[in-house]
């Protein structure tokens, strides 16, 4: 078993996830592929969450607005993965086990329509695509929005009989699986085994050292039988991390990654794959930031979607912005104990050279975080 400090750890964490270094700009489907997923959310009140994720590994903006667009052949298809999430079109086989599980067990989802699903596959006899506008549209707001063949499509979707392989603006394009997806790999059909084994192997590299919950939640998989993948994996080797009270899994084939840039300034998306498990932030960086969005505004500490800065491999703070028409407006901001606040100034003037704001607004003296790592 081999130690490491806290701050090897978090070298090999940030340089795993492609975060490491000023180099030539990454490729849309390079980062996709070397991060295995990438989480899908509906704010942006800066950018998406999936193109801040590429913007933060240097994919210039045309590329990465480009990636869930109309791509010929495709290159990804979304499904559930950690959540909602744009996925290698390669790993299709390697959520055969998830569809199985919906098709046979259903889902915690709303009541599905049988004749919803019905018309959704009649329509779909006679279209090659269909949008959720294209069935009528769903009824409410936000996270209420729902009507019967909205369920109806996320059903076929979540058991494979559906895909999709891009969007028209910010709907899903529902399209029958066997059209979308290359023969070879709508016929893979691995097993459970085969699947958890496999998406286990590619959470390890992404994380480049974890605990066996943090390579669960990766992609949403079951602890139990993600530890026994992990006792079989040649490049998972056990380690001890300074601080970390559970044993930790690290990829040997990440360990030759060139050393992080200390000077490196990245503000991250709160669904970034880098902190998306809290536990792990916490462990890793000293801080645990909480998504505000859903709090009362009177509530937050920092704002409605605080952007952690990462500057090397450390979290020095977050700042919370929203963009609108062009102009940005601080929400909030906080910086941890020692650290410089000109870090969250350039942090912020990158958020709005992303989001194309007009001006950077003045960042005032942030309010410290005590007690988190430096």
């Amino acid at each position: 078993m081999t130690d490491f400090s806290l701050e090897q750890a978090r070298s090999i964490a940030v340089a795993a996830q492609g975060l490491y270094t000023r180099s030539a700009p990454s490729h849309a489907e390079e980062t996709l592929r070397g991060l295995g997923c990438i989480q899908l959310d509906t704010i942006s009140v800066v950018r998406r969450s999936h193109e801040l994720v590429q913007f933060a590994r240097r994919v210039p903006v045309a590329e990465a607005q480009r990636l869930i667009s109309q791509v010929t052949p495709p290159v990804l298809f979304e499904y559930w993965a950690h959540a909602a999430s744009l996925i290698p079109l390669s790993h299709w086989p390697l959520f055969a086990f998830r569809r199985r599980h919906f098709a046979a067990k259903g889902w915690t989802g709303p009541p599905v329509d049988p004749d919803a699903v019905k018309h959704v596959r009649a329509v779909l006899t006679e279209r090659t695509a269909v949008t959720i506008s294209d069935l009528g549209g769903a009824k409410g707001s936000g996270w209420e929005r729902s009507s019967a063949n909205k369920w109806a499509l996320e059903w076929l979707l979540a058991t494979g009989e559906l895909a999709c392989v891009h969007r028209r603006g910010w709907q899903r394009v529902y399209q029958r699986a066997e059209t979308v997806i290359p023969e070879d790999l709508l016929r893979a059909e691995p097993d459970d085994a085969e699947c958890l084994h496999a998406l286990t192997r590619l959470a390890v590299r992404a994380l480049g050292v974890a605990t066996t919950d943090d390579v669960a939640d990766y992609f949403r998989l079951p602890q139990g039988k993600v530890a026994a993948c992990l006792a079989e994996l040649e490049e998972a080797e056990p380690a001890s991390v300074e601080g970390w009270t559970e044993r930790a899994w690290v990829c040997r084939t990440v360990l030759s990654t060139p050393p992080v840039d200390d000077t490196l300034c990245t503000p991250l998306s709160p669904f970034d794959s880098l902190i998306w498990h809290r536990p792990r932030m916490r462990r890793l960086f000293g801080v645990e930031y909480l998504l505000e969005a859903y709090k009362p505004a009177a509530k937050r500490e920092c704002g409605y979607f605080g952007m952690p800065v990462l500057v090397g491999h450390s979290l020095v703070g977050r700042v919370a912005v929203r963009i609108s028409k062009g102009h940005a407006l601080i929400e909030g901001h906080q910086l941890v104990d020692g650290q410089d606040p000109a870090h969250l100034r350039h942090a912020l003037a990158i958020i709005c050279a992303w989001a194309n704001a007009h001006s950077v607004p003045t960042l005032p003296q942030p309010p410290s975080l005590t007690g988190a790592a430096s």
